[in-house]
């Protein structure tokens, strides 16, 4: 152990404290087609192209080796027998010291629109771009270096890690590669990135939700986890472009989680109105279905077919989303009970009638049960408008922050 912990002194001082300067970061040079990329570079292609790389580790253990005079400083100190990529060899004090590369592994993790195959040549393959249709791809390389440093009795390793992510972009193509009801996301995918988008959606999606179950309190929560989950997006974006200057993005936010709900208050606010004439209405068709004379004529069917376009032309007229909010909002409410029944909706639309006694008694029993339930209704209708209110105030919190973000465009659907 005291031999071990010596060889680890000697080390640390031939290289820290003689050193010129640190070693470099072990990083991974990439050549494609004779051009340099590093990291997070964008390389356009063309489907079903084929490309030929160089991949190669420098930094790390491999600039002791090379540079012994710029990286240790040890040429005053002992003398070099031999150096290279692959090695060192020095001798001082009468003892000889050797650092050896004894393997070097590239591993590759494409997406499914990238191949690569290994060549002839060392370090050296070729890209096969799909002949799929797709806009972007990437490419992760791996390497792995194994060195081994020997002194005497005394026998270290080291491994040295680097990796390094190539993104493709097809000629012509769009760069948006991520896009939902309220984000879109421009420039070169990210996986880190793409998850916290997909975060900030999520919350979207919650507060939309929490709207229409009336939850304001869970609306609340939920805005605070929106302006959490978009400062998390940023950090992400900052810490990539930190270890990628060239990496480019642009973030789109498109409306508000409240839009929908915002408007729904706007709708409902007509559908009150319109039950307000629903009530009147009832009453005088059911007192005018009384007056006409038991046995059917041409003027009696004629009353009967204007007295059930009037309810018909009534509901025509709703709001297109009125059945739609009263199941979201007030599913207590039976808006089968509300329409016409389809029986009577025909005689309202071809403008006759066929079985008279029959029609007659439909509609009494349709109109007997609205005027029943309208009143009903109404309470219901005008405590949910009352309540939908609360949006406008988390609408404006919603629009306050969304536009008070300074690196980030926001696209106002209203």
């Amino acid at each position: 152990m005291k031999r071990l912990i010596l060889v680890l002194v000697t080390i640390f001082m031939v290289e820290v404290v003689l050193g010129v300067q640190p070693l470099r970061k072990p990083f991974i040079q990439i050549k494609i087609d004779g051009k340099n990329f590093r990291n997070s570079d964008i390389l356009t292609v063309t489907p079903g192209q084929q490309l030929t790389m160089n991949v190669d580790m420098e930094g790390g253990r491999r600039d002791f080796c090379k540079f012994p005079d710029t990286y240790a400083d040890i040429s005053g100190a002992a003398q070099i027998l031999s150096r290279g990529e692959n090695g060192l060899t020095y001798q001082a004090n009468g003892v000889k010291s050797e650092w050896k590369l004894m393997d070097e592994k590239v591993s590759f993790d494409p997406d499914e629109f990238i191949q690569v195959k290994t060549l002839t040549n060392p370090n050296t393959y070729q890209i096969q771009v799909s002949t799929a249709n797709f806009s972007q791809s990437f490419l992760k390389i791996s390497v792995k270096a194994n060195w081994q440093f020997t002194q005497n009795e005394i026998m270290l390793k080291e491994e040295n890690l680097a990796e390094s992510t190539i993104y493709f972009k097809v000629a012509g193509t769009t760069d948006v590669w991520f896009t939902t009801p309220n984000i879109k996301a421009n420039g070169v995918k990210n996986d880190q990135i793409a998850e916290k988008l997909t975060s900030v959606q999520a919350v979207c999606d919650s507060i939309e939700n929490y709207f229409y179950k009336l939850n304001f309190a869970a609306v609340q929560q939920s805005i605070h986890d929106l302006q959490a989950s978009i400062t998390a997006l940023k950090a992400t974006i900052d810490e990539v472009k930190s270890g990628s200057p060239s990496y480019k993005i642009s973030i789109s936010f498109i409306g508000l989680p409240s839009d929908n709900p915002f408007q729904d208050v706007n709708t409902l606010n007509t559908v009150k109105t319109s039950w307000t004439i629903l009530q009147p209405l009832v009453s005088d068709l059911r007192q005018k279905m009384d007056s006409l004379p038991e046995q059917p004529s041409r003027e009696s069917k004629d009353k009967l077919v204007n007295l059930i376009a009037n309810y018909a032309d009534w509901q025509y007229k709703l709001p297109e989303n009125t059945f739609k909010l009263i199941l979201r909002y007030m599913p207590e409410l039976n808006v089968d009970s509300i329409r016409i029944p389809g029986n009577i909706q025909v005689i309202a639309e071809e403008k006759t009638v066929t079985n008279y006694p029959q029609t007659t008694t439909d509609f009494k029993a349709f109109l007997d049960h609205r005027i029943a339930q309208v009143p009903n209704e109404i309470q219901k209708i005008n405590s949910t408008q009352s309540r939908l209110q609360a949006i406008r105030l988390f609408d404006g919190m919603l629009r306050s922050y969304v536009t008070s973000i300074n690196w980030a465009e926001w696209v106002n659907t209203r």
